[in-house]
């Protein structure tokens, strides 16, 4: 009965699991609502704040460019009506010259029209014709700008022409000769140029003035309405002269609604006061595509949280699952149990055997390297006996040459010839240098070689072997051709690992030229990016294709029984593997073999290993 209990309890923590899982669901459904609507209102306040600049950069730049048109008009009075053409036309009242003088004006500045008023007679002239001379034929029409001009001061007045033309500006100026006041000098601004540029702006443009007047607008229909906030009102009983709007409750943004054409969508407004003029320039930007960004983001947060809940619903699903394949598991787990018993006492039987066997191989890898080793000194000490009778020529030439300038100096001293006595003596000094020389060669050749590899200059290498082998190649009458570019390059290797395996090439290619009239060997050196290649040719008979393929394999030889193991070439392929190199075989120019040993460069020259 105990063990039944086990897979119950199992069940009923899968239970939980299950229901804490939905009430999660539940909650994590409340949470994606609440995130939808936070999304929303963050959206949409972000992007609002990004319309807003960008509102305001086209603000900045419609309010400079309306103020400098007018400005540019405001200062054009006063200058003429200090001109002395402009009070000789009054005094004279010369038409023809007064109207030949208004359309210079005209054409020169771009104003819609310019006229010459004098207040002592019927003497007004302008550069337009009568029917749209408005400011010679019609005066009254600017009582505002002539009342100021009767005072002494710069007149100006805003003029509507209805909503079919574009409000016209006019400036005047008082003209005096004598402290009399003898007329004035009126310029009149159509606003069309403003309204022209105003229409390449997707977002709703318009000035008003101090009474809430639309001056110049690029909505159509709306230039001489007046602005009016309305609450609660249908757009649709808007009177004639009227523009309602409804402002929105937003303490961030200034959000309006306009009727057609603009409405009933939304509207950002920003305005900016021109004070030299008392209006007010307003920008009307469009929010629908605020509010489309929004909803996206709204959309992607929505989907997001409905793939949280996909990937909990997963989730859950996997736990539910995994509860189930732990409950079956552990009823698996009980048959398990006796097989794992079972096998237990085999495995630890067989691990006491592994044991062994390891123990087993780790001593014959330990052999196999001693005996490797041992084959390596081997084959130097049997490289040294075959050169044993060159060698001892080597010592005795010089030794009889010590013997005989030692004998000479001792005359040379009991003559009393000192000069010839330290020749001698001299003599004697270079030849136990040279002696002294090959016997510290054959210590460093001799002894046992190390596992580290350091940097290595190849000269001093090639330079001591040349030195140990020289004997041999005077006897066999070897003609040397030595090519090394630079002795100061480091290769990575041993310094007697090396000298080994040149050795070793040497010593083949002068067996292989025995018995040869006019033995040749060529060493060169060749220098490739990273690489040496390190090449020993000779002159010899080379090696069959048949089994060029098997030269580097251990006791192959084709030698003669008694004069090789066949372990030279395997040793020496080994140790350049070692290097990090290689060792190949190729035929010789030279008529025999060439085995080329490729050496990785120094790249840092580190220390190098002195042969001593």
């Amino acid at each position: 009965m105990g063990r039944r209990a086990k897979p119950g309890l199992v069940r009923t923590k899968g239970s939980s699991w299950e229901n804490l899982t939905g009430l999660l669901i539940i909650v994590l459904i409340v949470v994606v609502i609440g995130a939808a609507w936070l999304t929303m209102r963050v959206s949409e306040s972000i992007y609002l704040k990004d319309l807003e600049v960008r509102g305001e950069a086209t603000l900045a730049v419609q309010t400079a460019s309306l103020e400098k048109h007018l400005n540019k008009y405001r200062l054009l009075p006063p200058l003429l009506s200090r001109s002395s053409e402009v009070i000789n036309l009054l005094a004279l009242r010369d038409k023809e010259a007064a109207s030949r003088f208004a359309k210079l004006i005209a054409g020169m500045s771009g104003a819609q029209e310019v006229w010459v008023h004098g207040f002592d007679g019927n003497f007004s002239v302008s550069n337009l014709v009568p029917e749209k001379a408005l400011g010679a034929v019609d005066p009254a029409r600017f009582s505002e700008a002539y009342g100021a001009v009767l005072q002494g001061r710069l007149g100006r007045q805003l003029v509507m022409n209805g909503p079919n033309e574009p409000a016209s500006y006019v400036f005047a100026s008082p003209v005096r000769s004598e402290g009399k006041l003898l007329g004035l000098v009126g310029v009149r601004v159509s606003l069309a140029d403003v309204e022209q540029a105003w229409a390449l702006s997707k977002d709703g443009l318009m000035a008003v003035d101090e009474a809430g007047r639309i001056v110049a607008t690029n909505i159509s229909g709306w230039r001489g309405r007046v602005m009016e906030p309305v609450t609660g009102t249908v757009f649709s009983e808007v009177g004639q002269d009227n523009v309602l709007y409804k402002r929105q409750q937003d303490r961030t943004f200034n959000l309006i609604e306009l009727p057609m054409p603009l409405g009933p969508r939304p509207r950002l407004e920003m305005a900016q006061e021109l004070p030299v003029f008392g209006w007010s320039v307003m920008v009307l930007s469009d929010t629908t595509q605020v509010r489309q960004q929004a909803a996206r983001a709204t959309i992607s947060a929505i989907l997001l949280c409905i793939v949280g809940l996909g990937l909990l619903w997963v989730l859950a699903e996997r736990r539910r699952q995994l509860v189930e394949r732990i409950r079956q598991d552990r009823l698996a787990a009980r048959k398990l149990e006796e097989r794992v018993n079972e096998r237990t006492q085999e495995l630890t039987t067989a691990n006491l055997r592994l044991e062994d066997e390891v123990r087993e191989r780790e001593q014959a890898e330990f052999e196999l390297q001693r005996v490797q080793a041992g084959l390596i000194q081997s084959a130097k000490l049997a490289t040294l006996g075959e050169m044993s009778a060159a060698l001892s020529h080597e010592f005795n030439q010089p030794l009889g040459a010590i013997r005989t300038h030692a004998e000479n100096a001792q005359i040379y001293i009991d003559s009393g010839r000192a000069e010839k006595a330290e020749k001698s003596l001299g003599r004697i000094v270079s030849m136990v240098e040279r002696l002294a020389q090959i016997s510290r060669s054959l210590k460093g050749f001799t002894r046992k070689a190390g596992s580290d590899v350091s940097a290595v200059a190849i000269g001093p290498v090639v330079d001591e072997v040349l030195m140990l082998i020289g004997p041999r190649c005077k006897q066999m009458n070897v003609a040397l051709d030595l090519q090394l570019p630079d002795k100061e390059l480091q290769v990575k290797a041993g310094q007697v690992r090396l000298s080994q395996v040149l050795m070793n090439l040497i010593s083949n290619a002068l067996d292989a030229m025995k018995g040869q009239v006019e033995p040749r060997l060529a060493i060169k050196a060749e220098q490739d990016r990273e690489m040496l290649r390190l090449s020993v040719e000779d002159s010899g008979t080379g090696v069959d294709e048949s089994i060029v393929s098997q030269i580097f394999d251990p006791f192959f030889t084709t030698k003669d029984v008694g004069e090789g193991l066949g372990l030279g070439l395997s040793i020496a392929y080994k140790i350049m593997r070692d290097f990090e190199g290689d060792l190949t075989y190729s035929r010789s120019s030279l008529g025999g073999s060439c085995f080329t040993m490729e050496l990785r460069l120094c790249s840092d020259v580190a220390e190098v290993e002195v042969h001593g």
